[in-house]
């Protein structure tokens, strides 16, 4: 009876153990986020738009650019926000929509592309990822799928374009969540903001074509090549144009940097871009709603 007694004491631990375990796989796939599906970047079909890949695009001094890294083929109302700002600030820049995915003719003409369509200085163009990497210091990484081995591959894929762009065509970079609320024409011709105490960040952009721009462009891009990571979130973002400043600026003192002390390169204050920490967005949103 004793023997029977502990038999069922023991099988039923095993079965309490078993559901505890269960849950708590359950619980935690449930909450990890899903896998980031980027094989759009390779399709060559259902195509609309114009390619960035080759000699026929040739984009301006001025310019500034947008990337669309995710496989939705469309932007949502906050982007095209985004995208109209810096049109209507900047009449007689080029507003360059680059896209990584196919976007077909219906999207282009029944979405919110169309919205943007009556503003002549707004072109989107499409991203063949490999191809637009040919010829660059990063031409391998991209070509060996290292951004499709990364947890963040939408954001990897933006961090390595970013740059990758201003090294080939110079001009201004903007995250489709920035609002221009003025013209950026005046500020310096190479320029990046700190987003905090210990960080340059990389949601902002301009490397000019002339020796300073060049020159960013080319240790930012050399930074990517040598150190990408695909296992830090931040690390091939503002970890890049943080790093190479450190050694350009020759401080670790992320406040110290100015034009002054980098070569010409300009750091503005995070009020400039960044007057809300990105750790305070939750709070504010909820003191709002």
């Amino acid at each position: 009876m004793l023997l029977q007694k502990g038999y069922v004491t023991t099988r039923r631990r095993i079965i309490i153990a078993g559901l505890i375990l269960f849950l708590v796989l359950y619980v935690f796939t449930s909450w990890s986020e899903p896998a980031e599906d980027i094989s759009c970047h390779y399709l060559e079909v259902d195509d609309a738009l114009p390619s960035a890949d080759d000699y026929s695009f040739s984009p301006s001094d001025k310019s500034i650019f947008f990337h669309e890294t995710s496989c939705t083929a469309n932007l949502t109302s906050r982007q095209s926000c985004a995208i109209e700002s810096a049109a209507r600030a900047h009449r007689y820049f080029e507003i360059h929509v680059l896209f990584s995915s196919p976007v077909s003719e219906a999207t282009l003409h029944e979405s919110n592309l169309k919205e943007l369509t009556i503003f002549d200085n707004i072109r989107f163009s499409r991203i063949h990822i490999v191809k637009y990497a040919e010829g660059t210091p990063v031409a391998d990484l991209v070509k060996s799928g290292a951004l499709n081995r990364t947890q963040w591959k939408i954001s990897h894929t933006s961090d390595v374009l970013r740059f990758l762009t201003l090294y080939k065509w110079g001009g201004i970079y903007l995250d489709l969540d920035v609002v221009v609320a003025r013209t950026l024409d005046h500020l310096a011709k190479n320029w990046a903001a700190r987003e905090s105490n210990t960080a340059v960040a990389t949601g902002a952009l301009a490397f000019s074509r002339d020796e300073i721009g060049r020159s960013i462009a080319t240790a930012t891009i050399r930074e990517i090549q040598t150190n990408f990571r695909g296992d830090k979130w931040g690390y091939n973002g503002p970890g890049v144009i943080t790093r190479v400043l450190k050694k350009m600026c020759t401080t670790n003192n992320v406040t110290l940097m100015s034009a002054a002390y980098c070569g010409g390169f300009e750091v503005y204050k995070p009020e400039f871009f960044y007057p809300i920490k990105w750790q305070q967005e939750r709070n504010i949103l909820r003191r709002a709603s």
